[in-house]
């Protein structure tokens, strides 16, 4: 089977994560060091002074600068890297199933939870309905693309819907044709 996810990838997020963060620590105490320097200037300066509104100036402008920088900062940039940790933690400790299925096709990237995925519909045999079920399964969209073909069958490892390793057992073009026909509403009659 070929791995997506190594050991490696979940160092990788956390060392990422943790780098995010004491940014962030460094940015606010440098806001901190501003904040002070600028209290201790207004209030040693002179009663009725003509520079008094340049410290509350510089303080409202800092201010202002440093609540949008955390908001996009913290919830967009390390809100994503601190996601995409917990998907890669939970990879390791969650339960996986493996899972033969046909490949069908490829659909639009989607976006889930703060972490961008590859969405591959691939079409599995459900016991309990007794037919074939299209199921969407994701891919990292940090790792490469898998490249099936449509009529591919896949025996892959899964956590949830996040494909973890996979390996192509064969291609079956009659299965593919039957599953276009049968969503076309075409019947196939067998010989």
């Amino acid at each position: 089977m070929e791995t997506i996810f190594h050991d490696d990838d979940l160092v990788a997020a956390f060392a990422q994560k943790r780098r995010l963060f004491w940014i962030y620590i460094a940015v606010a105490a440098a806001f901190a060091a501003l904040l002070t320097g600028c209290i201790v200037w207004y209030v040693s300066l002179p009663f009725e002074d003509d520079l008094a509104w340049l410290p509350q100036f510089i303080l409202c402008t800092a201010a202002c600068v440093f609540v949008i920088f955390s908001y996009v900062y913290l919830g967009i940039k390390f809100q994503r890297s601190r996601k995409y940790y917990k998907m890669i933690a939970s990879l390791s400790l969650g339960i996986k199933h493996v899972n033969n299925s046909y490949f069908l096709r490829y659909e639009e990237p989607e976006l889930k939870d703060s972490v961008d995925y590859y969405v591959l519909t691939m079409c599995e045999w459900s016991k309990k309905k007794s037919e074939y079920l299209d199921r969407k399964i994701c891919c990292d969209k940090e790792k490469d693309l898998p490249k099936f073909r449509a009529g591919d069958k896949v025996r892959y490892l899964s956590h949830g819907n996040i494909m973890i390793a996979y390996e192509v057992l064969e291609n079956d073009e009659e299965f593919l044709r039957e599953r276009t026909a049968e969503e076309d509403g075409k019947i196939i009659v067998k010989k």
